[in-house]
């Protein structure tokens, strides 16, 4: 327990430092993500599925004999689907209509407050559902205010957001419009590097989820059945400032708010990751293997804002929207596959790891060809 407070205030003064050094650069930003749901519900889902409703593991990734709970994931499946296209094409839009790249602010700047923002707004809702799980003593409690906050963001947005439909429009049928920009995404070759590179490592982030609290059990468990769990609250309070630390670097970096610079942070963050989804796969020892977990999470902070600003240079306006879903389609169906292709056991999780490691490589290589 000692080791993971320490661990935790060491990444809290981190951030705190980074912010210090983020403000004294006069950086502003106008935009931000009202919540971030997903992180929200992300600690609680396996707990949910697992523990209270007794689901094997290797089925909780697609509940068949508890149809309100599956209807719900594949809701949330499409919502995540749209927070990730259609907020990042409204936000471009928006950002050029208000001209504001005129008054010195960066759309990569914008995307590295985002990141930041958003996973300040994740820790102060998993605190807030920590403290419903004890005070309801149920873990379905943080599902319920996490729909409040899907209310009171969608009032928001009704009431404050401008609408926008793109700056072109199509003469062909939806069909045919899907087909061409699926072509288009196939023989761009920087478009297909963005592609492989975000399937990959944002499906490996999804598995992730699902991995390392189990990852980190095992570790303890070697070293002797009478240590009990890891303070799996403390450990996602720390990887949620890593993933921080990650997006403050990256919007510190002057070299990276541009186009080469912010494919330089992607091809960099995709190999450490690799490395560090080997090493946990590998590693015995509980404290090294935190730290090439949360080193994976520092990395995961520095894609998120890199891979959107260089989706928003990349994709064409017109086309942005249809672009961004089809995009993400062979993550879901990464995902899906991997999650239906899982087992008990820690051979399993360390063949996933290895695989995700050795998809994060081809990636790299794919990105480094094309781009």
């Amino acid at each position: 327990m000692e080791f993971y407070r320490a661990n935790l205030a060491i990444l809290v003064t981190a951030n705190i430092y980074l912010l210090y050094r983020q403000h004294t650069k006069g950086r502003r930003d106008t935009e931000s993500q009202l919540a971030d749901l997903e992180n929200h519900e992300s600690p609680h889902i396996y707990a949910v599925y697992k523990f209270e409703k007794g689901i094997p593991e290797n089925t909780v990734a697609a509940i068949n004999s508890l149809l309100v709970l599956f209807f719900g994931r594949v809701c949330g499946g499409v919502c995540t689907t749209l927070l990730f296209s259609v907020f990042e094409t409204w936000m471009i839009s928006e950002y050029h209509e208000r001209c504001l790249p005129l008054v010195g602010l960066r759309l990569s700047s914008v995307f590295g407050n985002l990141t930041t923002i958003s996973y300040m707004v994740a820790i102060v809702s998993t605190f807030a559902g920590d403290l419903l799980i004890q005070h309801s003593r149920t873990q379905s409690a943080p599902f319920l205010a996490a729909s409040v906050c899907c209310v009171g963001a969608a009032y928001l947005i009704a009431r404050f957001w401008n609408e926008n439909f793109g700056a072109q429009q199509t003469e062909g049928t939806l069909i045919e419009d899907v087909k061409k920009d699926i072509l288009a995404m196939i023989r761009k070759p920087r478009i297909f590097a963005l592609g492989v590179t975000s399937c990959f490592l944002e499906g490996t982030v999804y598995l992730f989820l699902f991995y390392w609290s189990e990852a980190l059990k095992s570790t303890r468990m070697r070293a002797g059945p009478a240590s009990g769990d890891p303070p799996f609250m403390l450990v996602l309070y720390s990887f949620m400032c890593a993933t921080m630390i990650g997006s403050l670097i990256y919007t510190l970096l002057t070299a990276a708010q541009t186009l080469q610079g912010a494919f330089n942070v992607i091809m960099a963050v995709t190999l450490v990751a690799s490395c560090c989804l080997s090493l946990g796969a590998v590693l015995q020892t509980e404290s090294l293997l935190f730290w090439a977990l949360c080193l994976f999470e520092v990395c995961v902070g520095a894609y998120l804002p890199s891979m959107a600003y260089l989706k928003s240079e990349v994709v064409e306006d017109g086309v942005r929207g249809r672009m961004y879903n089809l995009l993400r389609f062979p993550i879901n169906v990464f995902v899906l596959v991997a999650y239906g292709l899982d087992e008990e056991g820690d051979a399993q999780r360390n063949r996933v790891f290895f695989v995700c490691s050795g998809l994060l490589l081809v990636a790299f290589l794919v990105a480094r060809r094309n781009f």
